[in-house]
């Protein structure tokens, strides 16, 4: 299983920075023509949400940067965050969409539902996200 050496970004976590999440998404594909359009849509979905999240909710007021880095191997898609913002409650990543009349949570049920894993484990005082898509072709 092979996988290219990674596509990175750090940024601070305001609502410009998905502006650089979007480019560095445009950056892989650039390099990996392979990826389906399927695949390039939905993973971009998921990683741009949990960007969206962090950007909204991890920073809590404050300056915060975050990581994100994105690899592309033969099998999947797998794009990985850190941040050192506020702690996710444990049930904040829903495994169904809520409600039509819910107006907020729908973003991270966007993004499950968008690929195949997404984890979230808090290490030390630092958010660690996993977004994972396995190929379709």
């Amino acid at each position: 299983m092979t996988a290219d050496l990674g596509h990175g970004l750090t940024a601070t976590a305001v609502p410009q920075a998905l502006d650089g999440v979007y480019e560095l998404l445009e950056s892989v594909w650039g390099t990996h023509a392979d990826v389906l359009p399927e695949d390039r849509t939905l993973f971009g979905i998921a990683v741009v949400e949990i960007a969206g999240n962090i950007v909204e909710h991890a920073a809590a007021g404050t300056e915060l940067e975050f990581r994100l880095d994105v690899r592309v191997y033969d099998d999947r898609l797998e794009a990985r965050f850190q941040d050192g913002g506020i702690a996710l409650e444990p049930d904040a990543v829903p495994t169904e969409l809520p409600d039509d009349l819910v107006e907020s949570g729908r973003g991270l049920a966007m993004a499950r539902a968008a690929v195949d894993e997404i984890e979230y484990v808090r290490i030390d005082g630092v958010n660690h996200w996993l977004v994972l898509r396995r190929r379709r072709g």
